[in-house]
């Protein structure tokens, strides 16, 4: 699956992600080698620590907070544009494994 960077990182923006939260990285990084079918915690987490030097406990828990921080000041109009399906007021966010992979079919392309 091939990501268009751009479309990531400008949809991470709208999400309310910020640059500056080590979590966004991660998560960026972590769309980028998403795969259907993939392991998060067997087999996205661990590669993506390991291209960052870190845990995959580390990256499971910067990602969340990245996303917990975003789902309260990003657009709720774009929050609800890509996940509609599980976007629920009362539910809260999606999991860390239905933003990735949504993420990664939205800004995913053909060659």
């Amino acid at each position: 699956m091939k990501i268009d960077e751009v479309k990531l990182d400008e949809l991470l923006l709208d999400l309310g992600h910020d640059d500056f939260n080590a979590g966004t990285a991660l998560l960026r990084e972590a769309v980028k080698a998403y795969r259907p079918g993939i392991q998060l915690t067997k087999e996205l987490y661990p590669a993506v620590a390991r291209k960052y030097g870190s845990t995959a406990a580390r990256v499971e828990r910067n990602i969340r907070h990245s996303m917990e921080k975003a789902w309260q000041r990003g657009s709720v109009k774009v929050q609800f544009d890509v996940f509609r399906w599980s976007y629920s007021p009362e539910q809260g966010r999606p999991t860390a494994g239905e933003y990735i992979a949504r993420l990664a079919r939205v800004c995913s392309h053909e060659d």
